[in-house]
């Protein structure tokens, strides 16, 4: 009886194929013919009933054991889903399997119905991979999106409207900014502005601060619809398209500081002259522009003109997407949904490189293989950068030497020492604190600078630009608007430049700056071009002088 065991299992394995046969069952078949040999011999003594227990105990662990090794085999083998496949289709499309006693047709004996059920699962394309992202809301990714976005539209601002160049460059900033409050008149609804500028300009700009707020909201990747998530989220895109239009019509990087709104009277379309007041051509009042349009178009037509976009991506771009990627995954939803494109941009990638709704909101790029190339070898950054300066700059000081009280310009050497920080390899904080003494008849100066720098590090120099802000500090000065009396004062200074680095040692660092040191000096005439319709702004007239510096370096990397 014993012996018929083995020859029942191995019928009931040995079945396969012979190309089917894996590690388990060579496993198996290699125990079950030595067990046919030993367990036979058994036959005398007071152990022989064991010895044939026990063999039928391991012959039942073996066929358990091929069987599993069989079946891990058939799913590796079977299971090939292709990477770059990404579908709506929420399951795997599978072939029925066969009945246990469903005739062969090549002829061959029936598999197992468990292991039918596996090997007649078919590759498909149709997989649904769900969004890995979290759930968390990314804050930071957002705020400087956001940010860059309102960035952006003061410097569009700065290169089209020559008199803000003119108030940046020669009027009093802090002064002129809180000078412009007193000018608001909210008891209107326009502002001056024309039908582009209230109607699509600034919707368009709420509508791509709302589309920063989405793309960085996991839970707001959802098609328009009768949908909790969705109206939620949009909700929340409003709120922060209004916090942050409010800020670019009042905060400290707004129309209101920069291009001082509300802080002088002009007729739109006309100018600032009296000539204006009555001019047929220009129909409009005079105004501050300042009114309430832009507070409420801003976030709450730009959330409008999200809903209508999300409207044409389901009804129009995700159509044809599905079946044309390039015409509709790219062209029309970059044509057709403008406040996406542009979000997309500040968030440094194409439109088409979102989330979109045709493939789960999930970004389906292909799979790179591994690049072949020589490993980075770069000592790990150090961060932080502290050293001693020397510096040399051209600066016009009260001496001695000077005549009728006037400022001479003088080389002026100073001490110093830097303090750095350094982001990644090639954008870093950036500071210099400097002191330079009384020297040549003139008396102490305190400078300080602080910004970034950007550039390029390689292994033994690096190449950097610079952009700081900063003030110089002097003991001894004339005030300048009429004042001839000299006096210890504060004025406002920007260092522009380059920066070229030697690393002669692991840590160390031999630097040299060389550039232009802008100072903002406060003339002794009023402002030549005045508001002749009302103004609440200074007559002050500032002008900006370079001078030129250079400095010396040794800093210490950790």
């Amino acid at each position: 009886m014993y012996q018929l065991i083995p020859a029942i299992f191995l019928t009931l394995v040995d079945v396969r194929p012979l190309h089917r046969l894996g590690l388990g069952d060579l496993i198996y078949f290699a125990l079950s013919r030595s067990f046919c040999v030993s367990c036979p011999t058994a036959r005398h003594g007071f152990r022989a009933l064991g010895v044939r227990n026990l063999c039928l105990v391991f012959f039942v662990l073996a066929f358990l054991i091929a069987e599993g090794f069989a079946q891990v085999s058939s799913q590796r083998e079977d299971f090939q889903i292709d990477s770059e496949s990404v579908s709506d289709s929420a399951a795997v499309t599978a072939t029925p399997p066969d009945l246990p006693d469903h005739p062969d047709p090549q002829g061959q004996a029936p598999e197992s119905s468990s292991r039918a059920s596996i090997n007649t699962l078919q590759p498909t394309s149709a997989l649904a991979v769900k969004p890995v992202d979290s759930e968390k809301f990314n804050l930071k990714g957002a705020f400087i999106q956001t940010f860059n976005e309102n960035l952006f539209f003061h410097v569009w601002r700065v290169a089209f409207d020559p008199g803000l160049r003119y108030n940046i460059a020669h009027k009093p900033f802090w002064h002129d900014y809180a000078a412009s409050f007193s000018g608001y008149d909210m008891t209107h609804w326009g502002d001056g502005d024309d039908f582009v500028v209230n109607d699509v300009g600034h919707p368009l700009e709420g509508a791509v601060f709302g589309r920063s707020f989405l793309i960085n909201s996991p839970r707001s990747q959802v098609v328009i619809g009768k949908n909790k998530r969705y109206w939620t989220s949009r909700l929340k895109a409003m709120a922060w398209a209004a916090a942050w239009s409010t800020q670019l019509e009042l905060g400290p990087i707004s129309e209101t500081s920069i291009g001082n709104q509300g802080g002088f009277t002009y007729v739109p379309g006309c100018g600032v002259w009296l000539s204006c007041l009555n001019n047929p051509e220009y129909h409009k009042p005079p105004t501050t522009n300042t009114g309430w349009t832009d507070f409420v178009v801003t976030p709450l037509i730009g959330t409008a003109w999200i809903l209508g976009e999300d409207t044409i991506d389901k009804y129009i771009v995700m159509p044809i997407a599905i079946n044309h990627r390039i015409l509709g995954g790219r062209i029309l939803r970059s044509a057709l949904e403008p406040s996406r494109s542009f979000a997309a941009l500040f968030a440094g990638k194409f439109p088409w490189m979102l989330p979109a709704p045709e493939n789960n909101f999930v970004v389906a790029s292909k799979t790179q293989p591994p690049k072949v190339g020589t490993p980075d070898l770069r000592p790990p950054l150090e961060h932080w950068e502290i050293g001693t300066q020397y510096n040399n700059i051209s600066l016009p000081v009260l001496t001695n030497e000077c005549s009728n009280g006037a400022a001479c310009r003088k080389n002026l050497s100073g001490v110093g020492f830097n303090f750095d920080y350094n982001f990644t390899r090639g954008i870093s904080f950036d500071s210099t604190t400097a002191f330079i003494p009384a020297q040549q008849g003139s008396q102490a100066i305190l400078q300080g600078l602080y910004g970034v720098k950007m550039g390029a590090r390689l292994e033994h120099f690096g190449i950097f630009g610079k952009v700081r802000p900063g003030f110089i500090y002097y003991k001894d000065a004339i005030p300048g608007g009429g004042d001839l009396t000299p006096n210890s004062l504060a004025r406002f200074a920007w260092d522009v430049g380059g920066i070229f680095e030697v690393y002669p040692a692991h840590n160390s660092t031999i630097r040299f700056d060389v550039g232009t040191t802008l100072v903002r000096y406060l003339s002794d005439h009023p402002d030549p071009k005045p508001y002749p319709l009302g103004t609440h702004l200074s007559d002050q007239y500032i002008v900006t002088q370079g001078n030129f510096q250079v400095a010396t370096s040794y800093t210490y990397r950790f």
